[in-house]
């Protein structure tokens, strides 16, 4: 028994010595993997005056049956957008921040230049206002104006305000390169296919130097800004699911008016976000998006149907710009 009883010993001593030192090692070590999470969120104050500009197309096929009339060609629109944005702080605290855009087009039909040099094809809308208010979480309530947009216009805005916001509903205690989380959120358009929801994957892939506005002396290639203006580069894929039963989709507000639905509805989009590490904000932003639904519409007592097909495609780009020579109003 004694003569075994010292091996034991020595090998418990070196158990714990190896314990101690592992713990040791997670000490040291936990501070520095803490220290490259990163809070997302942009750092506002009042006054403060950001532009951005966001490019927008998209292509959209719509084909409609109907049992009273003759099934027509299938119609094809195409929307190409470039707008400019100006964003003012109103007001901000830690709960949440007011913010002011003036939204406003250019719209180039052309190449030609007037005598000046100047591009005589562009021509640029008066400026449309709209309010929102932002919580800490990336909630918004209180938008005021946005009913004078153009439903175009509509789409474009929520666009830049849904990637403006994006990083704010992420993880609470903030993320680091390499780590990935979920999220759903119910898809809030109007729709004739009840129960849709998007169920997103993200990504914070790495760490880069911030894209900057393109240099109009380099034809539109893309300058970088200095090595200290690092952004966290996110990656998010977003799949539109449906929750209710393509043999009765039928959303409440139809039901109302005494209409049933039944059909499917898909989608998929893919997102890239660069958001400074140093001010939380929205750097660019590019999403691709592809979307489908078929849906078939009848009243109630099965009178009369109508039959939808569509087919919809888009991308856009959304880029911080610099203060000067960019103002709106």
């Amino acid at each position: 028994m004694s003569v075994n009883a010292a091996p034991r010993r020595t090998l418990c001593l070196k158990s714990g010595l190896k314990l101690g030192l592992l713990l040791m090692l997670l000490a040291f070590a936990a501070p520095d993997s803490f220290s490259q999470r990163a809070r997302l969120v942009p750092q506002l104050h009042s006054g403060q005056i950001l532009f951005y500009r966001i490019d927008f197309s998209s292509s959209r096929k719509l084909q409609t049956e109907s049992r009273v009339t003759a099934s027509p060609a299938p119609s094809t629109e195409n929307l190409n957008v470039s707008a400019l944005l100006q964003v003012e702080v109103i007001e901000a605290t830690a709960a949440r921040f007011r913010l002011k855009t003036y939204y406003s087009e250019r719209d180039r039909a052309g190449s030609g230049k007037d005598a000046s040099g100047t591009d005589s094809a562009v021509t640029v809308t008066a400026d449309k206002v709209v309010e929102v208010s932002i919580a800490a979480n990336g909630t918004v309530s209180q938008i005021k104006g946005f009913e004078q947009l153009t439903p175009a216009q509509q789409f474009v805005w929520i666009e830049w305000l849904e990637r403006f916001t994006s990083s704010m509903s992420g993880p609470k205690g903030g993320i680091h390169p390499g780590q990935k989380w979920q999220s759903s959120e119910p898809e809030t358009a109007a729709s004739p296919i009840a129960g849709l929801v998007w169920s997103k994957n993200s990504e914070y892939v790495r760490d880069e130097r911030c894209p900057a506005a393109a240099d109009p002396a380099k034809s539109g290639t893309s300058i970088f800004s200095s090595a200290s203006d690092s952004c966290a580069v996110v990656l998010i894929r977003a799949t539109l699911r449906q929750k209710s039963s393509p043999k009765n989709s039928t959303p409440e507000d139809y039901k109302l008016r005494n209409l049933r639905t039944h059909g499917t509805a898909s989608g998929q989009n893919e997102s890239i976000l660069y958001i400074s590490r140093a001010s939380g904000l929205l750097v660019r932003a590019t999403e691709d998006a592809q979307q489908s639904m078929d849906v078939l519409i009848d009243l109630s007592d099965g009178s009369n149907q109508v039959r939808n097909t569509l087919d919809a495609k888009s991308r856009s780009e959304i880029l911080l710009l610099p203060d000067a020579s960019q103002a709106v109003h």
